[in-house]
């Protein structure tokens, strides 16, 4: 997970670098997902490398992992946890062009861990058609929570294979609770958002140069960590932090159960989407 906490890192960096007002969202765990799907239909030497990059001793303890992250995934998206304004979706799929064959061990483990079947495809002469297909399906998998996965001409002729996660995340404010509030943006704007505030008590800690709060959603294996800078306009120095050290947000930070005084939680609608292996190349590493 090391790496693909860096590559989200990265990511951030550069459209904060950018002094845009965008929101952004990244996700190390829909890209470990589908490096995971890569090592599964490596062998010899591109699989030891994978595995060496990724830091796994075996094949097994990489089909563990993504077992493990698909059983958070759909413990988050049940019904009891919709209930109580919890949604969490998490859709994966495979795309073949008909030229290539696959083994089908490797169809048996997308099935079995991924959930997911592959589809054979002609992307040479049906490229345009294909993105269709696949932003149906995104549609249809989510019901009706992800709308597109691949945006106009994403794909050329040259496509062989498509691997695509698509992971949606929200959670339901309590309207009595909340309250329009100015929300700083790192251009030095400010916008009117709506802010919901709590009485009750959290997981709470002040470190060097921000702030962590920890908030259950109503699951024993999910929580929402919120990081606060210091500084108003100091977002960049913090992912910094995280880009400096990825197992960061892996150790335990030592959170107190506490009442705050101030405690205002902006709440924002957006998504976003990112070609991985453009961000892979970037780093120069080979597969």
């Amino acid at each position: 997970m090391e790496f693909c906490t860096r590559i989200s890192n990265q990511l951030m960096l550069k459209e904060i670098e950018k002094h845009n007002d965008r929101n952004i969202v990244s996700s190390p765990l829909s890209i470990n997902l589908v490096l995971n799907m890569v090592v599964a239909g490596s062998k010899g030497c591109s699989l030891q490398y994978m595995l060496d990059f990724l830091g796994s001793k075996n094949i097994d303890e990489i089909n563990f992992r993504s077992s493990e992250m698909m059983a958070v995934a759909a413990g988050g998206g049940s019904p009891n946890n919709a209930e109580n304004g919890l949604t969490v979706v998490m859709v994966n799929g495979v795309w073949v062009d008909k030229c290539i064959l696959l083994r089908p061990s490797y169809e048996e483990f997308i099935r079995g861990i991924h959930k997911c079947e592959v589809k054979t495809v002609d992307i040479l002469n049906k490229v345009r058609q294909v993105e269709n297909e696949v932003n149906s399906w995104a549609n249809v998998a989510s019901r009706g929570l992800i709308k597109e996965i691949l945006r106009p001409v994403s794909l050329s002729r040259d496509t062989s294979i498509i691997l695509a996660n698509g992971l949606h995340f929200s959670y339901k404010f309590d309207a009595s609770h909340t309250y329009k509030m100015d929300f700083h943006l790192s251009n030095d704007r400010t916008v009117l958002v709506p802010f919901m505030t709590s009485q009750n008590r959290y997981y709470f800690g002040s470190f060097l140069g921000f702030k962590v709060l920890s908030i259950p959603c109503h699951s024993q294996k999910l929580n929402m960590y919120f990081f606060l800078p210091n500084e108003k306009y100091g977002l960049k120095n913090l992912v910094e932090v995280f880009n400096t050290n990825p197992r960061f947000l892996e150790q335990n930070l030592n959170l107190s159960k506490v009442k705050l005084d101030q405690f205002w939680i902006p709440k924002f609608k957006f998504s976003y989407d990112f070609d991985v292996s453009r961000k892979i190349c970037g780093y120069r590493y080979r597969f």
